[in-house]
């Protein structure tokens, strides 16, 4: 199971911005940051990091970061 510490340190990491002011309720394009390109490196690199194969047709469906979240410890 993911520790939703460390998942929101690494969000957080990605993009750029304080742990502090990210929760599992952030969603997509809620901050600058998040925009399209960085939802589709958000995917790969969270894929990567807790070796989790998220379907290309799941994507657009998981706006935010509880969603993204629920599907590394489903």
């Amino acid at each position: 199971m993911v520790d939703e510490r460390d998942f929101l340190s690494f969000v957080a990491g990605l993009f750029e911005v304080p742990s502090e002011t990210l929760s599992l309720e952030t969603a997509y394009e809620s901050i600058p940051q998040w925009d399209s390109v960085m939802h589709l490196r958000l995917m790969m690199e969270v894929g990567a990091a807790y070796g989790v194969d998220i379907p290309l047709d799941e994507i657009p469906n998981l706006k935010t970061l509880g969603a993204i979240y629920s599907k590394l410890n489903g």
